[in-house]
């Protein structure tokens, strides 16, 4: 076919988002907002110095102690996500609807006849989701700046100089073998691209899955006085992400109509972790709660696969899938990794107002970022770079949750508040990118069953970008998401 060439300067440096393990998986799996009852939902899940909820089991193991009866909780969830993008000047905006059980527990008391010393042992056993990755988001503009091809061409693993046949068959190859990219004449392993710039770009996003924990907790009451707890967790992840990257030449610039970048993501795997906890009551007004979580131990496995397509003026349309040097379908690419998530400390203090009126809450956590690690479990690679990556661009931060709850009979009435700081360094453009939830909610309990209603409106800002490149400004994006949790629950 007739080609138009556009050398695309080298002085242009650009990293497509790659889907291989790096920092941000690091991060996506040790950010836990933990998943809760619609009680501890409701008071901002500050649940660290209080106990008697099935959700303090993930927070402060010691809240297990705090129950007196047998408990059996279960609570469904309805989301919606909605996550709107400003990118060159142009707004989109999309959303997604998700139904799922967050909570689904156990816990049996055992009493013994004194008053005072051990007066009870308990046992709890479970599942909580930690985090909801169920979201849609549309990127959208017109680029006068940069292309994706500028990655293909010249980022620092781009195709110039090297021959075609040792292209990355997941990406400059792809971009190769639908002409998005071309060998210049008279050379072998130099490339030229048709795609003029003024084009419009879109990237349609959508992931699913999620984090959760099953949890095994054992805790004691003494006195009255002092609770102590331990949790052994069982971690699960699941995630999915389907990005399809377009290109348009809306303005006919050349030859060159358009191309669509299909990446898919599938990432599962189990991990363990141990919790201790303790809550004292030096008055019977005042509670102290603190807990240590030792990190997560991941073992992981990503799969991914990529496509591409291109169509131009001149009638030809050309597909590429990924391809060995002999020009046969290889599949998906499979890694299995280790990773190993923060250390983290939550401290807490309730306050317990006259007359059982009800109690006031607040937690703070501490996490450190920098201390996540990816390992190699398959030889070959020592991801040295990724993890000093995270030693860069990520920081330690806290976590402020707060909560309350007033009692009119039966009857109770919540509301709370989270602030989850920004785990990025100060000179990251993502450093103010914390998250902000609103929360309330109401409850009925009688001695043998409970029902409460939750509802919780999480908020954060951040930037993205399609493809890093010197010349090419993010994407602005604002998301809500709206959080409704039934728990229903029984005493025996």
């Amino acid at each position: 076919m007739k080609r138009v060439p556009v050398i695309i300067l080298l002085s242009i440096i650009c990293i497509a988002n790659s889907y291989t393990q790096n920092e941000a998986d690091a991060l996506r799996y040790s950010r836990k907002f933990f998943g809760s009852t619609a009680r501890s939902a409701g008071m901002g899940n500050a649940f660290a110095s209080l106990g008697g909820d099935f959700s303090s089991l993930g927070y402060n193991p010691a809240g297990i102690a705090v129950f007196r009866t047998t408990e059996l909780t279960f609570t469904p969830a309805f989301s919606m996500d909605e996550i709107s993008s400003r990118y060159m000047g142009l707004e989109r905006s999309d959303s997604k609807y998700d139904i799922g059980i967050y909570n689904l527990g156990l816990v049996t008391s055992f009493i013994s006849k004194r008053n005072s010393g051990w007066v009870s042992t308990n046992f709890g056993i479970g599942y909580n989701r930690h985090n909801n990755f169920n979201r849609n988001q549309v990127i959208e503009g017109v680029n006068f700046d940069s292309s994706i091809a500028d990655f293909f061409l010249a980022g620092p693993f781009g195709a110039n100089g090297t021959v075609p046949e040792a292209l990355d068959p997941f990406w400059e190859r792809l971009a190769f073998d639908t002409y998005i990219i071309d060998t210049v004449p008279g050379f072998v392993d130099w490339y030229e691209t048709p795609v003029m710039l003024g084009q419009t770009q879109r990237e349609v996003i959508s992931t699913s899955g999620h984090t959760g924990e099953w949890l095994f907790s054992v805790g004691a009451n003494y006195g009255h006085k002092l609770y102590l707890g331990a949790t052994f967790g069982i971690e699960s992840v699941n995630y999915e992400r389907k990005s399809r990257y377009s290109e348009f030449d809306e303005l006919n610039l050349s030859n060159f109509d358009q191309l669509l970048f299909t990446k898919d993501l599938s990432t599962t795997g189990t991990g363990f972790t141990f919790k201790l906890g303790a809550i004292f009551k030096p008055l019977e007004m005042l509670r102290l709660g603190g807990s240590i979580h030792l990190p997560t131990f991941y073992r992981l496995t990503d799969e991914y696969y990529h496509e591409m397509e291109s169509w131009f003026n001149t009638g030809e349309n050309y597909q590429a899938v990924p391809a060995n040097q002999e020009g046969n379908p290889i599949g998906p690419r499979i890694k299995e990794y280790s990773m190993t998530t923060p250390f983290r400390v939550i401290g807490g203090v309730g306050l317990m107002l006259p007359g059982q009126l009800g109690v006031i809450s607040l937690d703070y956590e501490y996490v450190d970022y920098t201390a996540m690690r990816l390992r190699e479990t398959d030889g070959g690679y020592d991801f040295y770079a990724e993890n000093q990556i995270i030693r860069d661009v990520y920081r330690p931060t806290g976590n402020l949750r707060a909560g309350a709850e007033l009692r009119l009979g039966t009857f109770m009435l919540r509301g709370g508040y989270a602030l989850y700081g920004s785990p990025f360094a100060d000179d990251q453009i993502n450093t103010d990118a914390s998250y902000t939830s609103y929360s309330a909610g109401i409850g009925f309990r009688e001695s043998r069953f409970y029902v409460d209603l939750g509802y919780v409106y999480t908020t954060n800002e951040h930037f993205y970008y399609p493809y890093e490149c010197a010349v090419l400004d993010p994407s602005f994006n604002q998301s809500g998401n709206n959080r409704f949790l039934l728990t229903m629950g029984f005493r025996f």
